[in-house]
């Protein structure tokens, strides 16, 4: 198709999300009785600033996802490029015997002060949120989450100064030969 100066290709529907990359990725996190899970996600959007909400997808068959369906809250850490190695574990499935992704894949944490939400040590920034409400869609599931509480290190004031947060950019699997993770150009 031709528009103007360009022409324009239709893109599949098995490819339309690769035009939401890059992205930055963030852990979700929820636990349930002594099984601890996290995911790397990058379907996460605020919804709404009064209430303060935000929604997230899910993959529906992930642990974490069978997590936040038991426990009715989850995390929302952001982490730097340092830690990329791991982020790119977490990533992975792991062995259904593991009962802590976190910890499986180098994660240390704690708990979250408000909701008791695991919170990674490595975060620069965190969300504590309780399930508001849940919707199905296809392959995922879409959590609205009230934010019960929110934390973020010295380099956030009304926004990031990405003096010490260096955020990571998910870039996909568009192709075999490039990374998928890359950092964020700063300087």
């Amino acid at each position: 198709m031709l528009r103007g100066l360009q022409v324009f290709d239709r893109v599949p529907a098995e490819r339309v999300h690769r035009l939401f990359y890059p992205q930055v990725p963030a852990v979700v996190t929820a636990s349930y009785g002594d099984e601890v899970g996290g995911l790397l996600a990058t379907s996460i959007i605020p919804v709404s600033m009064n209430p303060c909400l935000i929604g997230v997808a899910l993959g529906r068959d992930h642990r974490t996802t069978r997590l936040v369906e038991m426990s009715d809250c989850f995390g929302v850490c952001w982490v730097s490029y340092e830690h990329v190695e791991r982020l790119s574990k977490l990533a992975q499935p792991v062995p259904a015997h593991v009962k802590d992704k976190l910890r499986e894949c180098g994660f240390s944490y704690g708990r979250g002060r408000v909701v008791g939400v695991p919170v990674l040590n490595e975060a620069a920034a965190w969300i504590e949120c309780v399930v508001n409400w849940r919707r199905e869609a296809g392959d995922h599931v879409f959590y609205v989450g009230t934010v019960e509480a929110a934390f973020a290190t010295d380099d956030f004031r009304e926004y990031w100064s990405f003096r010490k947060y260096k955020p990571v950019l998910y870039v996909g699997g568009a192709r075999a030969d490039w990374p998928k993770y890359v950092r964020f150009p700063l300087e």
